[in-house]
C-alpha cells in the first residue's frame, strides 16, 4: 500500500504484491498526479476528493477501487484542503484495510481518472505570477492554490530570479 506516496514505485515491486499494489492519493479523479490540491483551488473547484486506486507503472492511472467526495468552501487553503483530504484517506483507509483482513475482494469502482496526470512542472506554472499578463483575479487564484506553510508559494521571476510573495491568511491577498 501507498498512503500519499512522493515516489513512484518501481513495475518489479507492483508486480510482486500479493494481494494488490494500492495508492491512497489525496485528489479526486479528476485530478490525478502531482498538485491535486493546487489545481483543485485554482479552478475553483467546488467539489473534491479522494481516490483509492490500483497502482499501475504509470502514476495515477489504475482502476479505481473507491472515492470518498466533500465540497470546497469558498475560503479552503491548500492546507485546509490536506488536512480534509488526509481525514477522508484515512476512512478509505480503514475500509479497504477491513476488506484485506475480512480475505474479501475489493470492491470496484464505476469511476475513472478524469485527465491524464499533472506533473510537477505544470504544477510550478501555476505558481509564477507575472503582473504584465496577469489581471488580479489571476493573481488571487495563483496564490490561494500555491500557499502553504511550508512551501514557497507563489513568485515573480525578474531577470531569472524568483522572488516569493509572502501568503498571510489573516490579510487580503490583493490589496
Amino acid at each position: 500500500m501507498s498512503f500519499v506516496s512522493p515516489w513512484i514505485i518501481p513495475k518489479s515491486i507492483l508486480t510482486s504484491a500479493k494481494k494488490a499494489a494500492i495508492n491512497f492519493h489525496p485528489g479526486s479523479p479528476d485530478y490525478p498526479g502531482t498538485g491535486c490540491y493546487n489545481f483543485a483551488l485554482y479552478e475553483n473547484s467546488k467539489k473534491y476528493g479522494v481516490t483509492v486506486h490500483h497502482m499501475n507503472e504509470k502514476v495515477d492511472t489504475g482502476n479505481i477501487i473507491m472515492t470518498s467526495y466533500f465540497d470546497i468552501s469558498p475560503f479552503e487553503s491548500v492546507e485546509t484542503l490536506k488536512l480534509k483530504s488526509m481525514n477522508h484517506l484515512l476512512f478509505c483507509f480503514e475500509k479497504v484495510l477491513s476488506y484485506i483482513l475480512c480475505n474479501e475482494q475489493l470492491p470496484v469502482s464505476d469511476e475513472s481518472w478524469k485527465r491524464k496526470p499533472f506533473t510537477r512542472k505544470e504544477m510550478f506554472e501555476i505558481f509564477e505570477i507575472n503582473p504584465l499578463k496577469h489581471d488580479k483575479s489571476e493573481i488571487e487564484k495563483r496564490i490561494r492554490a500555491s500557499a502553504y506553510p511550508s512551501n514557497t508559494g507563489a513568485f515573480v521571476r525578474v531577470a531569472d530570479k524568483k522572488f516569493y510573495l509572502p501568503y498571510d491568511k489573516r490579510k487580503p491577498i490583493v490589496e
